[in-house]
């Protein structure tokens, strides 16, 4: 199911300030944090309409085992062409992997146990902007907020039926985005942009 069913269906993204990420690499590259954060939700939104909309086209056609056979061929390629479309890297990352390609790396990691934390704590989960390596990285929260996201990423033999864990299985054989419940965090979204890229976005909005 490449990392995410159902939860993209109810994506919750909360913005505010800007906030440095754990493990930062210092850089000299300065940007607006308020266009990043604009930005990063736009890219966020329609990869969450396409990949949505697929998916809700699979379930009526076949149910959440169909879904599953769609997400495993479907879901990275469709987020890698809105990738092309955008000029931007744009992916799902979680500390507890269905797809391995969509596995936290460092910095990810650390923003994933920030988000945790401050859930834990009962603050509230903002977006996390910063730079390194000339590039400009945007991350948000997806949490599971929707029961339909259970039948795929709940509790085994509880939400998830022993048919679908079997697809599974199958199609991930070192599965680990199960035992989530209702509220928890599933992950984050990143995209990333080119150093430039905000640049050649305003000289853009200027032509329109």
């Amino acid at each position: 199911m490449r990392n995410l069913l159902i939860p993209l269906l109810a994506l919750l993204v909360t913005y505010g300030c800007h906030h440095e990420s754990p493990g930062q690499r210092d850089t000299d590259l300065s940007f607006d944090t308020t266009a990043v954060v604009n930005e990063g939700e736009k890219i966020a939104k329609a990869t969450f309409q396409t990949l949505s909309s697929n998916l809700k086209n699979a379930i009526e056609e076949g149910g959440i085992e169909h879904a599953l056979q769609f997400c495993n061929v479907e879901a990275i390629p469709l987020t890698d062409s809105l990738s092309s479309h955008h000029d931007v890297s744009i992916r799902r990352a979680t500390h507890k992997p269905r797809n391995p390609y969509n596995t936290a790396d460092s910095l990810e990691a650390n923003v994933i146990k920030q988000y945790i934390d401050n859930m834990e704590s009962g603050e509230n989960v903002q977006p996390v902007t910063y730079s390194d390596e000339n590039r400009i990285t945007f991350h948000a929260p997806i949490t599971i907020t929707n029961q339909l996201c259970l039948n795929c990423h709940g509790k085994v033999n509880e939400d998830i039926g022993e048919e679908h864990l079997a697809t599974i299985q199958e199609l991930y054989p070192n599965d680990q985005a199960t035992g989530f419940e209702m509220g928890d965090l599933r992950g984050v979204w990143t995209v990333r942009f080119p150093a430039t890229h905000f640049d050649s976005t305003e000289i853009q909005q200027l032509k329109q």
